[in-house]
């Protein structure tokens, strides 16, 4: 005696997706290479559009305005100069007048302060000579 599981019956959603499912599985009949590829172009044929030659003078006229008319215009602003890098001894000035402001926010004592200006008047006197 063999024993068979039962399936549980299906909704009526499940069995019109199992109905879709066994359509799409199972071609009615077996199809060739040959036939796919007779239907394969047969499609892109189809699909395919032929660029009318009238279009083509519109499409060099428009590549021509482009090149001649809207591109130029892009050459003609003028190349303004970055600005120049600040020198190396202006990029330990600048952290020298932070250390100096954050020595007066922290209450930092007279000869802290003394000090951090001494150094500055170092650099600024490197620079103007």
């Amino acid at each position: 005696m063999t024993t068979t599981k039962q399936r549980p019956e299906l909704s009526a959603a499940e069995r019109v997706l199992q109905a879709q499912l066994e359509r799409c599985a199972e071609p009615s009949a077996p199809v060739t290479w040959q036939e796919l590829q007779a239907k394969r172009q047969s499609t892109t044929i189809a699909k395919r559009k032929i660029w009318p030659l009238w279009l083509t003078p519109f499409a060099v006229a428009a590549a021509v305005a482009w090149l001649w008319v809207l591109q130029p215009q892009q050459m003609l602003t003028p190349v303004t100069n970055p600005t120049p890098m600040l020198l190396a001894s202006n990029y330990s000035l600048d952290a020298l007048d932070r250390q100096i402001q954050q020595a007066y926010l922290q209450g930092a004592d007279e000869k802290r302060i003394q000090q951090l200006w001494q150094q500055r008047e170092r650099i600024t006197g490197q620079e103007t000579h």
